[in-house]
């Protein structure tokens, strides 16, 4: 940002003010404001030299001056207010002044806690005035604004680091309220009461609209439910009515009605739910606490909806010939190179999200908005008995987290049929997910069947760890065909089974001659099937029981004093979740009810098992390997410029060569950061050591998944 002096009389209407300059005058303009301003008025302007007040660091405001200097488009200015609202709060007698831009002004006019709103550019007597100024202009590409919410970057750059709420103040005009209301009366009059819709499919970008073709398809699937509204502004309005037309879509389309910004505050105001990809509306709904679904392909959701308790984030899972979803570009004049390169004007990972996907993202937004709901009075794990929070809505299902042991659970808790999933019968986010019970069934020979599971690092690891307990008997729990007993059979092991689906049983029974019966719990167990044992497994299971301190209980005690318990279960600390944080509403993993009714974390999975009555517990992961990395990173291609001013351009796939075999000694040593978390635990003594042991395994396994055996 600069300041400028004018040289002579200028009168102008510029980013929505009128401006009356005489010679002199001095303005404080961001540089992208200056930019646009005509090239005849530039010129009429020269650089002024002047002392701009020192930068807020946080230091007591109590009768300060402040003043926010901002451009701000709708979004970035109704995201400003929870800072804004903080900072006074905490200090009532500071003065509170905002620059902004005319189009964003009226969502911020009207709140009390805002002293003076200043236009921007802004005179350099205001700026004069302030004790302290704080710049939030030029931030789209620094590093700072592109890897924080705009809620939190906001928050940040006041020093606020906590907020009563994280949601906009959005202020409603009353009298438009009041127009607008009579429209949407006669809207659901005439579609015979369904709930209203509003859809804001278009953004500020090509790149970021969603493809009217996938509006029509969520709009079948809604139609018997609600009636949507498209409520565009009138700068947006160029090509809806072109759209409905050629895809036939049958919203009813009030774009007309939508004079200025206010309009569709009202309108999302007074409908019932909300799908978006535009970030505008998607502020104004989350300040109004309506369900709503953000559908983004390019940018990554969370950074726009993390602090909005209202809101799912549908993200895609797109990767494509040139990017993964999300690229994080922000706008493009044109579509962007992969909708080149196929041919399409939209971004084609918008079409990688099922419009079912979608219908279910909304009833689950429809969830996240109901106050009166059945909660947990304790943790199913450790008992604790406070308030246990929500962490996500999902599939219709809440899922909790308890702030004592930090198990997150459903509740209710609703199991799946294993019989149904071995058919592979879902009607739920399921469908759209790679969940392996049917490709279980797709058995070979047990030479072969060996062969094919001993290759999986999730077993790999395990072959060393194996070879050094003692051979006796071994019972595997959730058994499915008989994979791991083949394998655990042909290293000296006498294996028993039991498994909840009768398909695979009879596979494990007929195909293999294991010995495996049907059964859904312990209770179920026939006595020969009531050990005691050296060794019990239970892969994958953990996450899939009602409630797990019986069934960990009930593990205990078929073993001997002495016995080995192998468990596993999915981390949520994996390598691409310490990356990324935990992705909510990952619809496409299948972490989720009634798939798996709990999520583990590695402590949590300590203390259960030493509450138990375990007095060894070894955690450890399969190994970390180079996909697992890239799960986690975004590869993106650059150009280098070499001391001879030559540019060296470095594409995506030389890029991840680079990191993979920089990365080698992590893939050998890394013990927490694979894709599946492991518990050895001991009941009573045991001399073996399974610490070296594990180390070991993991190096194994790592060079042999990786770079084969060497043959």
């Amino acid at each position: 940002m600069k300041v400028w002096k004018a040289k002579t009389k200028i009168e102008l209407n510029f980013n929505g003010y009128d401006f009356h300059i005489k010679p002199g005058d001095k303005f404080l303009f961001a540089d992208d404001v200056f930019n646009l301003l005509p090239e005849n008025v530039k010129s009429v302007f020269q650089e002024a030299y002047s002392v701009l007040p020192p930068f807020y660091r946080g230091e007591p405001l109590r009768g300060k001056t402040l003043l926010v200097i901002a451009q701000a488009a709708i979004g970035d200015a109704l995201c400003m207010t929870p800072a804004l609202r903080e900072i006074k709060k905490k200090y009532p007698e500071m003065t509170l002044n905002v620059t902004v831009s005319g189009k964003a002004r009226p969502v911020l006019e009207g709140l009390t806690y805002i002293d003076n709103l200043l236009p921007m550019p802004v005179p350099f007597k205001e700026v004069s005035k302030a004790d302290y100024i704080v710049k939030v202009i030029e931030m789209v590409n620094t590093p700072q604004f592109d890897n924080l919410s705009l809620i939190d970057y906001y928050l940040w750059k006041l020093y606020i680091y906590k907020a009563e709420k994280e949601t906009p103040d959005v202020l409603i005009d009353e009298a438009v309220l009041g127009e607008m209301r009579e429209v949407f009366e006669k809207i659901r009059h005439a579609s015979g009461g369904k709930k209203v819709l509003l859809f804001h499919y278009l953004a500020s970008s090509v790149h970021r609209t969603i493809p009217p073709k996938l509006l029509k398809e969520i709009e079948d699937l809604i139609w018997d439910e609600y009636v949507p509204v498209i409520c565009s502004l009138p700068e947006e309005d160029i090509t809806v009515e072109t759209a409905l037309d050629v895809y036939g879509i049958r919203a009813a389309n009030l774009s007309v009605f939508m004079k200025d910004i206010r309009y569709l505050v009202a309108s999302v105001a007074l409908s019932d739910s909300v799908i978006t990809a535009d970030t505008a509306t998607l502020h104004i709904a989350a300040g109004l606490e309506k369900p709503t679904v953000l559908i983004s392909g390019p940018i990554d959701p969370e950074f726009t909806s993390s602090n909005y308790p209202t809101v799912i984030p549908l993200a895609a899972n797109y990767k494509g010939q040139t990017c993964t979803s999300p690229c994080m570009i922000h706008a493009l004049k044109e579509p962007c190179l992969e909708a080149q390169i196929n041919r399409k004007f939209y971004s084609p990972c918008f079409e990688n999200i099922p419009p079912k996907v979608i219908y279910l993202a909304l009833k689950d937004a429809e969830l996240l908005t109901e106050r009166d709901y059945e909660k947990p009075k304790k943790c199913i794990l450790c008992g604790f008995t406070g308030e246990i929070q929500l962490f996500e809505v999902i599939n219709r299902s809440r899922v909790f987290e308890c702030p004592s042991c930090g198990l997150q659970f459903s509740y209710p808790m609703k199991l799946m049929s294993y019989e149904k999933a071995y058919r592979g019968e879902y009607e739920d986010l399921l469908s759209f997910t790679g969940i392996p019970y049917e490709s279980y069934l797709n058995v070979e020979d047990e030479k072969r069947e060996i062969e094919k599971w001993e290759k999986l690092p999730r077993l790999n690891v395990l072959l060393p760890i194996l070879s050094q307990i003692p051979k006796g008997k071994l019972f595997d729990v959730g058994c499915s065909t008989g994979f791991f007993m083949l394998i655990a059979k042909k290293l000296g092991f006498e294996t028993y089974g039991m498994e909840a689906s009768e398909k695979a049983v009879k596979i494990a029974k007929d195909k293999f001659k294991l010995k495996v019966v049907e059964a859904f719990s312990f209770n179920d167990l026939p006595q020969d099937y009531r050990g005691p044992y050296d060794v019990i497994t239970a892969f994958e299971v953990l996450e899939h029981v009602e409630d797990p301190m019986s069934f960990l209980k009930d593990i205990f005690s078929f073993l001997k004093d002495g016995g080995i318990l192998i468990l596993s279960c999915p981390p949520f600390y994996k390598f691409e979740n310490l990356a990324k944080g935990y992705r909510k509403f990952k619809w496409w993993y299948g972490d989720y009810p009634p798939n798996h009714v709990t999520r583990w974390k590695l402590w949590t999975l300590h203390y259960a098992l030493k509450k138990v009555g375990f007095d060894e517990v070894h955690l450890f992961t399969e190994p970390l390997l180079p996909a697992t990395v890239f799960e986690g990173v975004e590869v993106k291609h650059f150009q280098m410029k070499l001391s001879d001013e030559r540019v060296i351009n470095i594409d995506k796939n030389t890029i991840m060569s680079i990191v993979a075999e920089t990365l080698k000694p992590l893939y050998l040593n890394s013990r927490l950061l694979g894709n599946f978390q492991y518990a050895i635990a001991l009941k009573g003594g045991n001399k073996i050591p399974f610490g070296s042991i594990i180390k070991r395994a993991i190096k194994y396994s790592s060079v042999e998944t990786i770079w084969g055996k060497g043959d």
